[in-house]
């Protein structure tokens, strides 16, 4: 079981959006503190002319995440959107959805002293601003480092009133990193279905995937489709010329990866232009090397920028997530 389906549950969404058909159409969504995203999917496939790109004023790279759940909110209310009533799939930015990987443990064998001990490992990182965090693990086999998630219980409980709000069923609430690698495999899966029917043998699959947010750069080291490896840092606006270098020092720090021959790279760092730095001449390299291979924006190309949705003041007591 996957973190995102995991997830489920924990915000209590819907269960009849959950057990509604890949076919039907849905809106992805992603939540970050400076844009929104968004796509109508329908199965796998996105919708053309339906992406839209919302800035988020006055949040800034840091930012509470009450502003940019305000402008979810004024998505939803679009009439095209209130209308239609999707099911919504949120993703939330590496800015609040903190992952870690947990060593195994006996402790994972008991649900009540698993949870327990999942939230202890992200404590040991990110303080007492855990103990307001809803977590989950992945269901790695046994023996084997499980993924753990964690975000602030307030802010999926505000995404679940919204929705309830505006209409629309939650079937998916789920860490960004989690849309990118869904979205890596249907990506390789479509290429291994298009070079079996022309004969030609299939790319070898990447080892790690790389994704790029405004400001941050997260990358991944993948075995059999699981997450083995993950290392964070800050980002610039010329991440292309940071990523190889933050690679490098991560293969000699952790020598297996050395023999990664390809990474995936998902680049959201595009802001909209009411929030993007202005113009500066950096000597970046467009290209990346050849080892970084760019995948599909799992939001497609925003059809539609919209300007800064206004911030509004954070209610004081509700505890912000750890950067």
């Amino acid at each position: 079981m996957s973190l995102t389906e995991r997830f489920a549950p924990l915000a209590k969404l819907a269960s009849l959006a959950a057990q509604a058909p890949l076919t039907q159409r849905r809106l992805r969504v992603l939540l970050s503190p400076q844009q929104l995203l968004c796509v109508v999917r329908h199965g796998k496939r996105l919708v053309e002319g339906s992406a839209q790109q919302i800035a988020v004023a006055g949040a800034g790279a840091g930012g509470h995440w009450q502003a940019s759940l305000d402008a979810l909110r004024t998505l939803l209310q679009q009439p095209a959107i209130a209308a239609a009533r999707l099911p919504l799939e949120i993703s939330l930015s590496g800015r609040w959805s903190q992952l870690v990987l947990a060593p195994w443990s006996d402790a994972l064998l008991s649900e009540a002293s698993a949870g327990r001990f999942l939230q202890t490992q992200l404590a040991a990182l990110y303080g007492d601003n855990t103990r307001g965090w809803s977590v989950v693990g992945d269901d790695a086999p046994y023996g084997h480092t499980r993924l753990v998630c964690g975000v602030d219980s307030t802010l999926l409980q505000a995404l679940k009133d919204v929705a309830a709000e505006c209409g629309h069923a939650c079937r998916v609430i789920e860490p960004l990193l989690g849309t990118a690698l869904r979205t890596m495999e249907a990506q390789r899966q479509q290429g291994w279905r298009r070079a079996r029917k022309d004969g030609k043998g299939a790319d070898t699959p990447s080892g790690a995937l790389a994704l790029v947010e405004p400001g941050r750069i997260t990358m991944a080291a993948l075995r059999d489709q699981r997450i083995v490896a993950i290392q964070s840092q800050p980002a610039s606006d010329a991440w292309r010329l940071e990523l190889p270098q933050a690679w490098q020092r991560w293969t000699l720090r952790a020598p297996e990866l050395a023999g990664v021959a390809t990474v995936a790279v998902t680049d959201l760092s595009a802001l909209p232009p009411a929030l993007a730095p202005s113009a500066a001449l950096h000597l970046v390299p467009e290209a990346l090397p050849s080892r970084f291979v760019l995948t599909t924006n799992p939001f497609g190309e925003p059809a539609i920028v919209t300007g800064p949705v206004a911030q509004q003041p954070a209610p004081a007591a509700a505890p912000e997530v750890a950067a």
